[in-house]
């Protein structure tokens, strides 16, 4: 019952008079005047990337060459793996000097950082060798990181040339192929050359 009270209120809610129209008169309606533009199309600068460019951007700045071919997307991620693999040179280099001074310090048999650990000499050399391979690992890996930002720059250029609409030179596309002789057809593939 509570319902239908309140879907019959909606209802007759149109048909009251106590709602009074806008006291603001409405401007009047002018016609409105079109604006051609010049007949002269306007240069807009339909710029692709220059590959060699990007790739010198990106080794001379890391994630500019990214910038360079309007990718701005990509630039922190190319200055973070970089800065990355600068990080864990830091990090190995660390370890390796503390490791390597307090190897120095264990020969002369004076106390170390590392002395509570009880590793010995053959514990901190095997430590040592350990971060100082991490360290080398590293600095190819910066080498590594480096490279692959620039070759990701320079790629992404050529690849701003490519063409990938329906026109390209040639497709294969289904046919049917039909003999009138025999009067039965049959599915085909079929290959299409284009010349442009």
């Amino acid at each position: 019952m509570k319902a239908l009270f309140i879907v019959a209120l909606f209802l007759c809610s149109g048909q009251l008079y106590s709602q009074q129209s806008d006291s603001i008169p409405a401007a009047p309606q002018e016609k409105v005047q079109m604006i051609f533009m010049d007949s002269v199309k306007l240069a807009r600068k339909n710029r692709l990337p220059v590959p060699k460019k990007a790739l010198l951007y990106s080794f001379v700045l890391p994630g500019s060459g990214q910038v360079y071919n309007g990718h701005w997307w990509k630039a922190p991620f190319a200055v973070g793996a970089i800065g990355g693999m600068v990080y864990l040179v830091q990090y190995n280099n660390g370890l390796f000097q503390r490791l390597k001074t307090a190897l120095e310090l264990e020969l002369l048999k004076q106390p170390h950082e590392f002395s509570n650990l009880n590793l010995g000499v053959n514990g901190l050399r095997a430590n040592r060798d350990s971060y100082d391979k991490n360290r080398q690992l590293s600095y190819v890996g910066v080498v590594a990181a480096y490279g692959l930002v620039a070759i990701e720059a320079f790629v992404d250029a050529h690849l701003q040339n490519f063409d990938i609409s329906e026109d390209l030179s040639w497709r294969i596309k289904p046919t049917f192929q039909s003999d009138p002789r025999l009067g039965m057809g049959g599915p085909g593939i079929g290959i299409v050359f284009m010349v442009k």
